[in-house]
């Protein structure tokens, strides 16, 4: 849908909600129970994190998030983000500065200093003064910079500011990962036992009998079996803070007398296109779309516009036809015989506060032009000298790649007054041009044949829905959610009603997706509001071009699962208790250690493995054994072993051998296995992790966004 008609249409609806939202704001803060406004974000370790000092720290990261997508703004998913990963800094920085206080890591101003300007740079240094045309550090480049900082503006001072106290903390990161890792060590036993572990191999024979194969006929089990099998297991049960919701949305499509005002309104705009004067600004005035100044190929126009236009004049127009729910018309506004392709080489001189000119450029305009006059009158005499001038004076930071040489281009694809110059002079010949970014001096390589090429007044006007069908599928919506304000009423409703009804699923109070939504944070607020509750029926929502009422449908509170939701989920976790049991029971109670005479005795299957080791994940046929294994590697050579209860199967075992492993003269390489690898892991920080989950931590976030 186009934006320019969705905000035509959809304007007076606007304000209402508008105003209904600011009502509903300041109401729901008047009578919302628990922190106000002005309170902090969160709390951590007892350290508060006041609103306004969040909020300026967002405002930070996203203007630096803009600067570096190059965007003028940001999405609401990416602003969202932002917020999520500026409290995860906030928090990791006070939970790391408690930790650096306590061990007394500091950065003293002299090993500040010598990462910025010494001979050990830190590595962002070296990435951003690096010279581009040597590929090498440059710590004089450094040193202006600083020496100049005091004459930048205050947002580029602050961005140096952040800069250097994020290598300072990255420093003090590095020490305390160091700590951590030098603090490891693993000695040459442990490295002897890892390199047995991989290479030790057990032979074994036994006799099981799997859980899939025994018929639940044969078992019983009642409500103390479920109890006793979650008091033990309890610890596997924590659940986040999660709810699930089921929601409708009544969606917002044009109507029958939308579609014939639209007409109207077309054919109205087509009597006054015909005699228009200024085209550009009636074209912008009136389409969904704004003037496009190309000039066009035949054969390249929309085919109702293109048939039309063919071999016609200036100023034929094509009437008004619908198609893909737009009305298109058009005018030919000018012909010209131009090259489809160009090829040309230029160089920029750019001035101060020109279109992306380099923040060390300080020539004015008056500067910029007269050295462009300068260079034209050089070049007209000798445009030899064009490849050599291009890459030691222009600004275009292509040129030291290309010495100006922009190879083939097509008509259009180059800036305005550039784009004409070349097709304006004749091949050969040296022109000057001023654009956006500056003054061009370029000089006319080749071009194709010239070809037939049009330019074309283009309106299209999308039919959306107006102000009224907004304002009738809103009512609807209203209608909807008060008369049907508990979940058994509205799933009685969806179905009587036939709606499409949709679910989301285990949705956390921080969370921001729900399917079918741009953007679900306002949903997911109110499904973690104070007033709402299990059952509850929310509100309607206007998610731009559709209206939403949702349904919370299931509440889990963070903590242990309670049994009677966990019970249906253990139905097959208590038949395989219940089915071990009893074939550890048969397997005690038949006595006998030879495995052939168990299987024939208790219908049990047997097989052979001889590549065991005790590094391995699985058990062949089985999955993930890890008891099994480890009772193998626990048991003597000729020992029988059972019953043992497995995850899938009980076992009985025999061990017949070990293979044997040959000495080695160094356990060198497995002892730096094991020190890599806790080297990974600080460096994957699974000791923040750990201090994370351990610290005091109050989140308030939900209360704001």
């Amino acid at each position: 849908m186009a934006i320019i008609g969705r905000i035509r249409k959809h304007s007076g609806l606007a304000v209402i909600l508008v105003g209904v939202a600011i009502a509903a704001f300041v109401l729901s803060d008047l009578f919302r129970a628990g922190p106000a406004r002005d309170n902090n974000i969160g709390v951590v370790e007892g350290e508060e994190i006041p609103y306004a000092d969040f909020n300026y720290k967002v405002e930070e990261n996203i203007e630096a998030q803009k600067m570096n997508s190059e965007k003028e703004n940001l999405t609401f998913t990416e602003s969202f983000t932002v917020r999520q990963n500026t409290w995860n800094q906030m928090v990791n920085e006070i939970i790391m500065d408690k930790e650096f206080d306590k061990l007394g890591l500091t950065v003293t101003g002299d090993e500040l200093f010598d990462l910025i300007q010494g001979n050990n740079p830190h590595r962002l240094i070296v990435q951003y003064f690096t010279n581009p045309e040597t590929g090498m550090f440059d710590r004089d480049f450094v040193i202006r910079y600083l020496q100049n900082l005091d004459q930048l503006e205050p947002q580029q001072k602050r961005q140096w500011l952040n800069f250097e106290q994020f290598i300072k903390r990255d420093r003090l990161n590095q020490k305390y990962n160091a700590l951590i890792d030098q603090g490891y060590y693993a000695p040459g036993a442990f490295a002897k036992m890892k390199y047995e572990h991989q290479k030790k191999n057990a032979e074994f024979r036994y006799a099981f009998k799997k859980y899939a194969d025994v018929p639940d006929s044969l078992i019983t089990y009642t409500d103390k079996d479920f109890e006793k099998y979650y008091e033990e297991n309890k610890h596997k049960f924590e659940q986040e803070n999660t709810r699930d919701i089921d929601y409708v949305m009544f969606e917002v499509t044009a109507s029958q007398e939308d579609y014939e005002k639209t007409e109207r309104e077309v054919y109205n705009i087509f009597e006054e296109f015909k005699h228009a004067t200024n085209i550009p600004m009636f074209v912008n005035a009136v389409s969904d779309t704004r003037y496009d100044s190309t000039w066009w190929q035949m054969g390249t126009l929309p085919i109702g516009i293109d048939t039309v236009l063919h071999d016609a004049e200036v100023g034929t127009v094509v009437e008004p036809y619908f198609e893909n729910n737009k009305w298109q018309m058009a005018r030919l506004e000018e012909i010209e015989y131009r090259p489809d392709s160009m090829k040309a080489e230029h160089i920029l001189i750019a001035y101060n506060n020109a279109m992306r000119a380099a923040e060390d450029i300080d020539r004015t305009r008056e500067e910029a032009e007269n050295l462009a006059d300068s260079l034209y009158g050089v070049l007209r005499r000798n445009p030899a000298k064009f490849p050599a001038l291009a890459k030691d004076m222009s600004d275009d930071p292509s040129a030291s790649e290309n010495s100006g040489n922009l190879g083939w281009f097509q008509d259009g694809n180059m800036v305005n007054a550039f784009n004409e110059a070349v097709v304006d002079n004749p091949t050969g010949s040296v022109v000057k041009a001023e654009t956006p970014f500056g003054y061009h001096v370029v000089h006319v390589l080749d071009k194709t044949k010239p070809e037939r090429k049009m330019q074309v007044a283009m309106i299209e006007r999308e039919v959306v829905p107006s102000n009224e069908t907004y304002q009738d599928i809103y009512i609807e919506a209203s209608k909807f959610a008060g008369e049907n304000n508990t979940n058994e009423k509205f799933q009685e409703a969806v179905v009587e009603r036939g709606l499409d009804k949709r679910t989301a699923t285990y949705l956390k109070e921080m969370g921001n997706t729900i399917p079918g939504l741009d953007y679900a944070r306002p949903v997911i607020r109110w499904v973690f509001s104070d007033n709402a509750e299990q059952g509850s029926v929310s509100p309607v929502f206007d998610m731009e071009d559709k209206y939403l009422v949702a349904s919370i449908t299931e509440e889990r509170k963070k903590g242990k699962i309670p049994l009677d939701v966990m019970k249906e989920r253990l139905v097959n976790n208590i038949k395989n208790e219940k089915k071990a049991e009893r074939y550890m029971k048969l397997i005690r109670e038949n006595g006998s250690k030879n495995l052939i005479t168990l299987a024939q005795d208790l219908d049990l299957s047997v097989d052979t493995n001889y590549t065991l080791t005790f590094d391995s994940r699985n058990l062949p046929g089985f999955g993930s054994e890890k008891k099994i294994v480890g009772t193998i590697f626990g048991m003597k050579e000729g020992d029988f072993k059972g019953p043992v209860k497995g995850q899938g199967a009980v076992f009985a075992i025999v061990l017949d051998a070990f293979g044997e492993v040959p000495e080695l003269g160094s356990y060198s390489l497995y002892q730096k296995e094991l020190m890599e690898d806790v080297s990974r892991r600080v460096q994957n920080n699974f000791h923040y992790n750990a201090l994370e989950e351990k610290a005091d931590i109050v989140d308030n976030r939900s209360l704001y966004y």
